[in-house]
């Protein structure tokens, strides 16, 4: 272990001296549970190259982007999950309403969301309007279900908006008092009549109706939505309009409703930013001209950019990387092969993992075998989570480091001044301090755990959403933007708008005759998270083949059956699957 992270911090300095610590970028997965000490480690080399390595910006981040520019925080559903006594809490009530809008919770949960939760509140009465081209279970259990056409949300979007607004089931002291650009929004969204929503979304208006009045007259709903929307065309523009929805309607910090989570300690904005990044030194972040919204608490690196410059080492070399525990050649780019290339220009690359996984056996020049979550201490960590959870070491390790152990130790070699503590504990106490304002050691907050912070609603009203106290929100204008006031400032449309996909049968019929079905990506399975758990034996067998799921009378006209192998081919290429 002392030879191979010597053999890192030789490498890695060599670098810094020669090209400037920009030139190492520190690569990441999803990390729940590692992102503040991944970060660090970068920030604290001197880097601004965090990289979550997804072309574009289509994961989560979109839908915090977007609530964050028009209303100054990210927003998560109100399951009670903010009480300790949960459903027996006397302030808290059952949502009327939960509109699942491209998310399938039951098998993909999002942040500080338990799938549970929604059968939870189907048993105590809630219905659930469902917003997904598939039939699948929680569809058949819906109250009510759209089976929208495939990246058409932004429309049916702005079609229930305009449908709410003209049929005068807004709230009206909610809007008049705590939301800017109504006029501008009820102006804008005027074109988006029923048949014209139903035409682009391929849903039948009285549905579009059904589901509009439903959530308008409800007493407390629920957006509970996906990364269906992240991956659209006008990903930013959707989640806004989706949202707005629940604002015009009144739907936020009530009970049952829509609530600005009390977080304890967030991953999205990482680590020691603030201190080892200066602002001359964060203009060194790849994209940062380009993509001015990917900034302050979410200063992460554009991935697309990124490539570019690896490739032409302009404006400055990249030479370095760290990958930990992310497997972005299977899972996050859209061109393997050309990251491939790009990546191997690279003069050192080191890796960290459970597993040999395709992108560390392509590209690693070291690889440090990580610990998995029984045989280390952890803290869970994630926007929108509300309470303080630990990971509770439970057997030996083997000759193996938990992530945030090879992070401290490394990070002792390269600054350690920025990495005081003399274990791992030590780390979670001062981030559980100084990220969640709790002054906790591990072992208490373990004992504690979980952890929860005072909660009350609308908070809005007494300045509890703001930092210097007034009421209001964190935004601007202290409203609701419902025409952004940063979105205008960073360039782009303060209003939210639909485009038309490509391929679709309207932007592309020529395509659309050769190949007529539409494909979709991305459906989750029982048993694994992207490349994640496909090598444990067990729950491989339960998934051995890659699957692509056809609608019965679609197979039989194309003469398949169930279990038969197929070539899945658009102008792209194929690949081979069982139907």
């Amino acid at each position: 272990w002392d030879e191979a992270l010597d053999l890192v911090y030789y490498n890695f300095m060599k670098i810094k001296e020669e090209y400037g610590p920009e030139s190492v970028i520190f690569m990441m997965g999803t990390g729940r549970d590692i992102n503040p000490w991944l970060t660090r480690l970068a920030f604290s080399f001197g880097s601004p190259n965090s990289v979550f390595p997804m072309s574009g910006d289509a994961c989560y981040t979109t839908r915090v982007l977007g609530c964050m520019a028009s209303t100054g925080c990210f927003w998560v559903g109100d399951y009670s999950q903010q009480f300790p006594d949960r459903y027996d809490n006397v302030n808290w009530k059952c949502p009327d309403t939960v509109v699942l809008w491209g998310n399938d919770p039951l098998v993909a949960n999002s942040d500080g969301m338990y799938g549970h939760w929604l059968i939870d509140v189907m048993k105590r009465g809630a219905k659930i309007i469902n917003i997904d081209p598939r039939v699948n279970w929680l569809a058949a259990k819906s109250d009510l279900h759209l089976q929208i056409r495939p990246g058409t949300d932004a429309a049916l979007a702005l079609g229930m908006l305009n449908y709410i607004i003209q049929n005068d089931l807004y709230d009206h002291d909610f809007v008049d008092r705590w939301c800017y650009g109504f006029d501008e929004l009820a102006e804008h969204v005027k074109p988006w009549t029923l048949e014209k929503t139903e035409q682009v979304t391929w849903i039948p208006k009285e549905k579009v109706v059904e589901a509009a009045e439903m959530i308008a007259k409800s007493d407390g709903a629920i957006l509970q939505w996906g990364v269906a929307l992240d991956m659209t065309k006008e990903a930013l523009p959707t989640s806004q309009a989706a949202f707005d929805i629940f604002c015009i309607t009144g739907q936020i910090e009530r009970p049952g409703g829509m609530l600005c989570p009390t977080e304890i300690i967030r991953y999205a904005g990482g680590w020691g930013f603030d201190d080892f990044i200066t602002p001359e030194q964060d203009k060194k972040r790849a994209g940062y001209d380009d993509f001015t919204i990917m900034g302050g608490p979410m200063a992460i690196t554009q991935t697309d950019r990124l490539i570019a410059q690896i490739e032409t080492d302009e404006p400055y070399r990249i030479a370095g990387a760290w990958i930990q525990t992310t497997n972005f050649l299977a899972c996050t780019t859209p061109d393997p092969k050309r990251l491939v290339a790009a990546m191997n220009r690279l003069d050192f690359i080191a890796a960290v993992d459970m597993f040999m996984t395709p992108t560390i056996m392509a590209l690693a020049d070291v690889v440090l075998p990580v610990s998995c979550y029984t045989e280390k201490h952890g803290l869970r960590v994630g926007d929108g989570f509300q309470r303080l959870e630990t990971i509770n070491k439970a057997s030996d390790q083997r000759d193996t480091k938990s992530d945030v152990e090879i992070n401290l130790a490394l990070g002792k070699r390269f600054n350690p001044e920025a990495w005081p503590w003399d274990d791992v504990k030590g780390v979670f106490g001062a981030v559980i301090k100084e990220k969640g304002g709790m002054d906790l050691t591990f072992d208490e907050a373990r004992d504690m755990a979980p952890a929860y912070q005072p909660f009350e609603y609308r908070r809005y009203e007494s300045g509890k959403l703001r930092p210097d106290g007034q009421p209001g929100f964190n935004t601007s204008t202290g409203r609701v933007e419902l025409w952004s006031t940063f979105f205008d400032s960073c360039n782009l449309d303060p209003m939210h708008y639909f485009e038309e996909p490509e391929p679709s049968p309207y932007s592309t019929p020529e395509l659309a005759e050769k190949y007529p079905l539409i494909l979709t990506t991305g459906a989750r399975s029982w048993w694994s998270f992207h490349s994640e758990h496909r090598q444990i034996p067990s729950l491989r067998s339960h998934k051995p083949w890659p699957e692509i799921e056809v609608h019965p009378e679609t197979a039989a006209a194309n003469g398949l059956r169930n279990g038969d192998w197929c070539w899945v081919e658009n102008d792209r290429g194929r690949c081979k699957r069982v139907v």
